[in-house]
């Protein structure tokens, strides 16, 4: 990561894809599982959580009763959200976004919760493989993520491995993790609104910047010392 060159670290949901309200109804219809009355996308942004089991408490579903039917819980979650997602579409400036960044030599990876199959279909199905040194995210079920996440794990090794400093790492995304993990490991944080958190809590989690689009993180970039036509 010498020259300036920087490793950029996308969130996959809501950050890159488009994929909030898919997201949402696909929450109220497990919440529906559990016996919990459905929320609003307001009252979802006010509480989704990582990890995801504190999510459902603050929606009026126990935990004991979520990890007692965690295996179908999951299915009525994936299977809705797979539904609702198929066609789900990127932010825009995306791909003008990763263009830039590949064309100025920077690496950009993905570093999710989700299932890396199911980012690596979206990435076919919406021509961006190629924008992507690599996919970090899970090989198993959702369940892995309902009592705890390993991202900041996960993003210290693939550092170490790939030789990449602090200083010449920026993660972005639109939850209260992206600023937690770049506080733990040294690195720049970039919140972005409109995903699936609230402005304030976004704001309340101190991200280094905040944008509400994917165009300011390409001006942002550049500001940084990072080379971006």
């Amino acid at each position: 990561m010498k020259n300036h060159k920087k490793l950029i670290v996308f969130d996959w949901n809501g950050t890159l894809l488009s994929d909030t309200i898919p997201s949402w109804k696909a929450s109220n219809i497990c919440l529906e599982f559990y016996g919990a009355p459905p929320i609003s996308l307001a009252r979802f942004r006010e509480t989704f959580n990582f990890p995801v089991l504190k999510f459902y408490e603050d929606n009026g579903v126990s935990a004991e009763t979520v990890l007692e039917r965690k295996d179908e819980g999951n299915q009525a979650f994936q299977s809705a959200y797979e539904r609702l997602a198929a066609k789900a579409r990127t932010r825009k400036g995306a791909h003008d976004l990763l263009q830039n960044l590949n064309k100025q030599g920077h690496e950009c990876m993905i570093l999710s919760n989700y299932i890396t199959e199911k980012i690596e279909g979206h990435l076919q199905r919406l021509s961006m493989r190629g924008y992507f040194a690599h996919v970090n995210a899970h090989t198993c079920d959702g369940t892995t993520i309902l009592q705890s996440t390993t991202k900041t794990l996960r993003l210290r090794e693939y550092m170490r491995m790939e030789g990449a400093s602090p200083e010449d790492t920026i993660i972005i995304g639109d939850s209260i993790e992206e600023p937690e993990i770049a506080r733990a490991l040294g690195i720049t944080s970039i919140g972005i609104t409109g995903g699936a958190i609230s402005t304030a809590r976004l704001k309340a989690a101190a991200p280094d910047y905040i944008v509400s689009s994917l165009w300011e993180i390409k001006r942002l970039i550049k500001t940084l010392g990072a080379p971006i036509s």
